[in-house]
């Protein structure tokens, strides 16, 4: 059931001076924007039952509430903490000093009722109601991709073993087996190989091979008696949902130690290495960068227009190559907007012949995509006409809205585990960039 907001004073809030409810001009627009599109809350209602259980959080609120934990880069408690303490943040969300403020735990169990397709949908509406009200008019567009980074630590084969072993112990005691725990064993080769690795000896590689036979073994007897705790907790009265995730982590564990007997073996590239526990999904990028060779996450890829508002994204696991992503992110803009944009704007790694005449062919009037290589005559008076200068210069603006939106706007390391999680997490996060770009 779904609860109601307040929108008028309390009788506890007529003695408090309403100067103290003030919003600042940038809240104050935001507030009047979500005010005035009640379709934004509708597919968000409708998760809820009309007449069944409790009042629930209401979802003006909550969204609300999301707004301005991503727009100041606050964790779920400290954007509690900030509402209930702050008067014109609790007035912005719509909460009297007589109404409890939702706490951190709520927002979390709330995101994942809602999922990642809803809050997708809830940017495509903010959208389609800024070019409504002609608020923006997406004609010109530039396309970049990054690397969202998830929250592990930097991956290591040992690492990623004592992970298995840790949490699989754990797991079977949680559902009444006892396995043989060997933590404490792969957490003391863990440190030892972190103290062997900074000394310059020759052995080094030898020692950290050694060490990684040793502790694959453990791991192994850890999957092993994980599988026969696993069927002696189906004969017994378990939760079907802890099974099914212990099943679930037994699997991916013996995926983790195929890929490290391939790396036993000598295989250097494995292909979709798993590199975190607790995120599969997670993979390895390179992006080329000095500072920061190796990440660890997916790929998001941005579609922006002149207003500085982010039309839309789209998450990729791995790192696909941005050749083979142009076309769909411009086949997707014709598909929401109806048409294809006058121009458009990407840098070296989309460039193909292919993706050029496409683009064309798609209807894009201007497609500033510089050549890889050596330019024919007919490239070089292409890439030195001023349209085209102009399209490269406006392009470099989205390197500035992805660094914002890393610094700002929570999206420098996503805290949610799992591709649903960091769905919802991207979404909010440009949900609350673009009200931002409104103001």
């Amino acid at each position: 059931m779904r609860g109601q907001s307040t929108q008028q004073l309390s009788f506890g809030d007529g003695f408090i001076d309403p100067s103290l409810f003030e919003l600042n001009e940038e809240l104050r627009q935001v507030d009047q924007l979500l005010s005035g599109e009640k379709a934004f809350l509708k597919p968000f209602e409708e998760r809820f039952d009309p007449a069944m259980g409790r009042p629930g959080t209401p979802v003006d609120v909550y969204l609300r509430m999301m707004f301005l934990k991503f727009r100041w880069g606050l964790s779920y408690e400290e954007v509690e903490l900030e509402v209930r303490e702050r008067l014109p943040w609790r007035r912005f969300c719509h909460l009297s000093m007589m109404d409890t403020v939702p706490d951190s735990t709520t927002l979390i169990k709330l995101n994942q009722k809602f999922g990642e397709a809803l809050i997708s949908d809830l940017n495509k509406k903010l959208v389609k109601h800024l070019i409504k009200k002609h608020s923006i008019k997406p004609r010109t567009i530039r396309i970049d991709s990054t690397t969202i980074e998830t929250h592990i630590t930097y991956p290591t084969d040992v690492k990623l073993l004592h992970s298995v072993v840790k949490t699989l112990t754990r797991t079977a005691r949680s559902v009444g087996e006892r396995i043989t725990s060997h933590v404490r064993a792969t957490k003391k080769a863990v440190a030892r190989l972190g103290q062997s690795l900074k000394t310059h000896s020759e052995n080094r590689k030898q020692l950290a091979q050694k060490t990684l036979k040793r502790v694959a073994k453990l791991a192994q007897r850890t999957v092993r008696q994980s599988r026969e705790a696993l069927q002696r907790a189906h004969r017994s009265a378990n939760s079907s949902r802890q099974l099914a995730s212990f099943k679930e982590q037994i699997v991916l564990a013996e995926r983790i130690l195929s890929q490290t007997e391939q790396k036993l073996q000598g295989v250097e590239s494995i292909p979709e290495r798993i590199v975190s526990f607790h995120d599969p999904e997670a993979r390895a990028i390179r992006k080329g960068k000095l500072g920061k060779p190796n990440e660890f996450g997916r790929t998001l890829e941005l579609v922006q227009d002149e207003s500085g508002v982010m039309l839309d994204y789209m998450i990729q696991l791995g790192n696909p190559s941005d050749k083979t992503r142009a076309i769909p992110l411009v086949k997707r803009f014709k598909k929401t907007f109806g048409r294809a944009p006058a121009d458009a704007a990407l840098d070296k790694g989309y460039y193909t012949a292919k993706n050029l005449i496409d683009l064309q062919a798609l209807g894009v009037g201007h497609v500033g995509l510089p050549k890889i290589g050596r330019l024919s005559p007919r490239e070089r008076r292409r890439q030195h006409s001023r349209w085209f200068k102009k399209l490269q210069r406006f392009r470099c603006g989205i390197e500035a809205a992805i660094s914002m939106l890393k610094r700002c706007f929570s999206l420098g390391r996503v805290l949610s585990r799992g591709s649903p999680g960091a769905a919802v997490w991207v979404g909010f996060s440009i949900f609350s960039y673009n009200l931002w770009q409104m103001t």
